[in-house]
């Protein structure tokens, strides 16, 4: 079953830049991390203050890999200054909509 993570963040106004490049470069480490399916980073289309990143794992289990690497213990002291708001993180088992 894929293990999901969706995390949105909302940037302060003087920051859009610094945060999209940063999450640019995260989907470019993380994705290569094992068992990551894909790390997936997005930008509203209304409002360029807002993103959204979709972290897909073979298993729950597998946020290991992403937590132990060390590009993850920069990422959040560099982003979190750039937030207007708290991250707001959910997590998610995907359905299996085969029939």
């Amino acid at each position: 079953m894929v293990y999901t993570i969706v995390v949105h963040l909302v940037s302060k106004p003087d920051c859009v830049d610094k945060l999209k490049a940063k999450l640019v470069e995260a989907s470019q480490v993380y994705s290569k991390d094992i068992e990551t399916i894909s790390w997936f980073v997005m930008q509203d289309h209304q409002d360029p203050k807002k993103f959204c990143i979709v972290e897909r794992y073979e298993h729950e289990s597998s946020q290991k890999y992403h937590l132990e690497n060390p590009y993850w213990k920069t990422f959040d002291p560099y982003v979190l200054p750039l937030l207007e708001q708290p991250m707001d993180l959910r997590r998610f088992n995907e359905m299996d909509t085969v029939v």
